[in-house]
């Protein structure tokens, strides 16, 4: 035997719209005909007929009220969801009524695709999730957050519908990044505090997490603030874990898949370097590893990585036409396939498109030189030379680098040309020479600067004559890197008598590639908008006529140091624009739109084949768009609106930080959270529990079905009562 009952409604205050049900009443009250009595003998007879019909008319008008109050009240019951279930006759209907609600927090970092079995954690942890919901007593309420690099509300209310949940559940996807431990904790304390507020019925709060305990995402756990967090929210939940992670688990990776150089061309060969570190115990021997260029394979090698070791792999490709291409290398799978394979995007250009602009004549001509030496063919780099007017009058679109050579003043609208040119990815290149001005006229305030302002810097002006020479900084920034271990090339016994000393007023965003002896930088880089822009504190053509006879700033334009260093200034300000096209997973894509074309829009099409369309933002300040959803590693494609053969492919890696399958120790986790216990600590949970009922559902249909016979009732007792003969 089973008896039914009603518990507490799930949205009890809906019932507050039963009161509707008065209107119909109020309505038939207010109706009602009145009239003056006035005798009249001839009335007598109808009066009787009126009389003997009354009491059925009357029932009539009642049954017509009821069946309309009746609508309006299981409009009101259904919005307030009434709980049903179902349990023992000799069972109290106050038992059979869960009071608790589930905060269910699921890793969805890629560490939990790694798959002991046929089953990846992150499935282990949604069939346990399911099961939890299924086994919890009826009139529980569940909260569903992605734990991901930001904390996810699947389901942030409680919901009592628990196959609708089940089936966001099984659709939950797993991401490609890392997750963060703070946030989650931080949204689960919201969750609950808004639960506790707008649900006072469910008076008790658990929350589970269920992960693989891996160190990038728990070993923040360690930290003060955390452990604060975590004791917070254990004093409003009950706290569990539930661990489905492994000890000891190998793993391979691609970590890091890059060119040599910063710039690809046309018929040149381009060397590929790949990575590839073991996380594992045991040596991995004969590992096949394939290279792609567009789908199409390129090479294929086998080779030996050590123990907990990493291994370097060279590729030489030419690429034949020029566009954007896709690298990618994949290796044999193992047991978490997403780090098995990287991607790179490449723009090959016919050649590297180059505008020199002096401050005087012949600044530029010992740099000219130097970017493209008679005897290479094909050029690889077509440089022009122009005086400082061209900044204003030339399409600078057309060009990958600008090298402002001894330019003195510029302009604010200059100024404003060379970001916007940053801004697109250009990068810019400055000489400083005897055209700078001093500091006391660059501060006069009248509207013109000089290209220091483009970097947040500080001219202090020319130092004396003396004899000086360059400092390499250990070799530690790629420009120099190419002269470690050949001292003999020239670079540390440059000739130098004069630079212009900079003082740099953000050590966080300028980066020093060279300095003198002095201790002053020489060099100096920093990303500005998607570009970047390179200082160089002397100059190659400035002479002192200070002296008899004129001493020249330096000699580096004649040293055999001068030509390699200006091509690896060049390679390395234009991996700013190659950089714009491979990221990490999380990381915003961006691009921009012509200017005559603001309006316009993008698809972009996902690893997954999802298309979304993205408008360009008016208000920024290239008039580009961002996409942010990058929660997948692949190559994103991005086609311009009206124009379809304008393809651009943006490759989207994972951070291999997360392939490193170490786990923190459960015993040092704060005392709140109990591994291991998913099950209820009281007797409720022992209750079976019954079957979800969307009773809400039911009620509906009954009241539409009601609306339907009202129609019918209003029509068919109205027409009872106009054929209906009055006096028989």
């Amino acid at each position: 035997m089973s008896l039914v009952a009603f518990g507490p409604f799930a949205n009890p205050w809906m019932l507050v719209w039963a009161s509707a049900a008065v209107i119909p009443i109020l309505i038939h009250v207010l109706s009602r005909r009145r009239y003056d009595v006035v005798p009249w003998a001839a009335m007598d007879f109808l009066l009787a007929a009126l009389r003997k019909h009354a009491r059925r008319w009357r029932l009539e008008q009642w049954l017509l009220l009821a069946v309309r109050v009746a609508i309006l009240v299981l409009l009101a019951v259904a919005l307030a969801n009434p709980i049903l279930a179902r349990r023992g006759l000799l069972s109290r209907a106050a038992d059979a009524v869960g009071d608790t609600h589930w905060v269910l927090v699921l890793d969805a970092s890629y560490s939990m695709d790694y798959r002991p079995a046929a089953v990846p954690r992150f499935e282990l942890a949604k069939q346990l999730a399911g099961e939890l919901v299924r086994a919890a007593p009826q009139g529980d309420g569940f909260s569903l957050l992605l734990m991901a690099g930001t904390a996810r509300p699947i389901v942030e209310d409680p919901v009592f519908a628990r196959e609708e949940l089940l089936a966001e559940l099984a659709a939950l996807p797993r991401t490609d990044g890392g997750a963060d431990l703070r946030l989650a904790l931080a949204e689960s304390q919201r969750i609950i505090e808004r639960a506790a507020r707008e649900m006072p019925r469910l008076r008790r709060h658990r929350v589970c997490f269920l992960t693989d305990l891996g160190r990038t995402t728990w070993d923040v756990v360690a930290e003060p603030d955390v452990r604060a967090a975590i004791a917070r929210l254990g004093e409003q939940a009950d706290l569990r874990l539930c661990d489905v992670g492994q000890e000891a688990t190998p793993n391979l990776a691609v970590t890091e898949l890059s060119m040599a150089d910063g710039v690809v061309t046309v018929g040149q060969p381009t060397r590929l370097l790949v990575d590839l570190e073991n996380f594992g115990r045991e040596a991995v021997t004969a590992l096949g590893v394939e290279t792609l260029v567009d789908g199409q394979r390129i090479d294929r090698q086998q080779l030996d990585v050590s123990a907990a070791g990493r291994s370097t792999l060279a590729i030489t490709h030419v690429f034949p036409i020029p566009g954007p291409h896709i690298v990618e290398v994949r290796t044999a799978g193992d047991r978490l396939p997403v780090d098995d394979q990287r991607w790179l995007s490449v723009t090959v250009q016919p050649a590297v498109e180059v505008l020199c602009v002096e401050g005087k004549p012949g600044a530029a001509r010992h740099v000219l030189l130097a970017l493209s030496p008679g005897s290479v063919r094909p050029a690889r780099v077509r440089p022009a030379v122009q005086s400082d007017v061209v900044l204003l009058e030339e399409d600078l679109t057309r060009y990958d680098c600008i090298v402002l050579c001894n330019v003195g003043r510029l302009g604010a609208d200059e100024i404003a040309v060379l970001r916007q040119f940053l801004a697109q990815g250009g990068g810019v290149i400055v000489w400083l020479g005897d055209q700078l001005p001093v500091p006391d006229e660059a501060a006069r305030g009248d509207g013109e600067a000089s290209a220091v302002s483009l970097l947040p810097v500080q001219v202090a002006g020319p130092v004396p004559l003396g004899d000086y020479g360059f400092d390499p900084l250990d070799y530690r920034h790629p420009i120099a890197a190419p002269f470690r271990g050949h001292e003999r090339a020239g670079l540390l016994t440059t000739p130098i008598w004069r630079y212009v000393k900079i003082v740099s007023l953000d050590a966080r965003t300028v980066r020093t590639a060279l300095g003198f002896t002095t201790g002053d930088p020489a060099v100096l880089e920093a990303a500005v908008g998607r570009g970047k822009v390179i200082l160089v504190a002397t100059d190659t053509s400035s002479v002192d006529r200070g002296t008899t006879p004129a001493t020249p700033w330096s000699a580096l334009a004649t040293w055999p140091s001068f030509p390699p260093l200006v091509q690896q200034m060049l390679d390395s300000v234009l991996r700013g624009r190659s950089a714009l096209h491979n990221t990490l997973v999380g990381q915003a894509l961006r691009g921009s739109v012509p200017p005559d074309r603001a309006d316009a829009t993008v698809t972009m099409t996902d690893p997954v084949g999802r298309t979304r369309r993205l408008a360009a933002d008016p208000a920024g300040q290239d008039g580009g768009w961002t996409f942010t959803d990058t929660l997948r590693s692949g190559v994103y494609a991005v086609v311009p609106s009206g124009a379809p053969g304008e393809v651009q492919r943006y490759a989207v890696n994972v951070d291999t930080r997360e392939s490193r399958l170490e786990r923190v120790d459960a015993t040092m986790l704060p005392n709140q959270l109990r591994a291991g216990d998913m099950e209820a600590a009281e007797p409720l949970a022992v209750i079976p529990a019954a079957r979800t009922t969307h009773v809400f559902r039911y009620l509906l249909v009954a009241a539409l079905l009601l609306v339907l016979c009202e129609s019918f009732l209003a029509w068919f007792l109205g027409r009872t009562a106009a054929d209906g003969p009055l006096v028989r």
